[in-house]
């Protein structure tokens, strides 16, 4: 697992979620979505009611990063930083 603050740019080790409902369920639907192999592409915006918080939930393999993945995220991905 990989978190990072994108407004600070800087990696994660804790956070907590608060959610509604709805969102819960749009994060649900996208994971299921995302592991079976059901997505249009490979990660997945939920987003509050008025867009001004965003939670980017994508797949990745340590041992295969491909080029969707900027090198911000390749330097996270590889060494959690």
């Amino acid at each position: 697992m990989r978190i990072l603050d994108e407004d600070r740019n800087k990696a994660l080790n804790n956070i907590t979620l608060l959610l509604t409902k709805e969102e819960a369920m749009q994060i649900l639907s996208d994971l299921d979505d995302l592991v079976n192999g059901d997505t249009k592409g490979d990660h997945y915006h939920i987003n509050n009611n008025d867009f001004s918080k965003e939670i980017t939930v994508a797949l990745y393999d340590e041992n295969k990063i491909d080029d969707f993945f900027s090198k911000r995220y390749e330097k996270l991905i590889k060494y959690d930083k």
